[in-house]
């Protein structure tokens, strides 16, 4: 397979997965809006359409995701591919500036490079 295919592959795999993440997001957000949060932190320098940082917000569905989010941002954002995942979470790195975890409680949380 060659690597354009492969990248292809990858790229429709985390949008599929993506998709699914966020129907089972909207139907497990609670009714309250908030409970849902939105932090900003520090991670991995990145560079995104002539733009560069190392701040990301961590938007979840609860408070402790977000908490999460933030403790574990530099290991999510250093790793390219399937990161090394907080222990009973599953995540996938979309791109290189972004990124989502979630686990069978229903927690999920998000990460995105700050753009100015």
């Amino acid at each position: 397979m060659s690597v354009g295919r492969l990248a292809a592959a990858v790229l429709l795999l985390a949008l599929v997965a993506t998709s699914v993440a966020n129907a089972r997001q909207l139907s497990a957000q609670p009714s309250v809006k908030a409970a849902n949060c939105k932090v900003v932190g520090k991670g991995t320098s990145w560079s995104y359409h002539h733009q560069k940082g190392t701040a990301y917000t961590v938007e979840g569905n609860r408070a402790s995701a977000c908490a999460l989010g933030l403790k574990w941002l530099v290991r999510l954002t250093t790793t390219r591919g399937v990161p090394k995942t907080p222990p009973g979470w599953q995540c996938i790195t979309a791109t290189a500036v972004a990124g989502q975890c979630e686990n069978k409680g229903g927690a999920i949380f998000e990460w995105t490079a700050k753009l100015k």
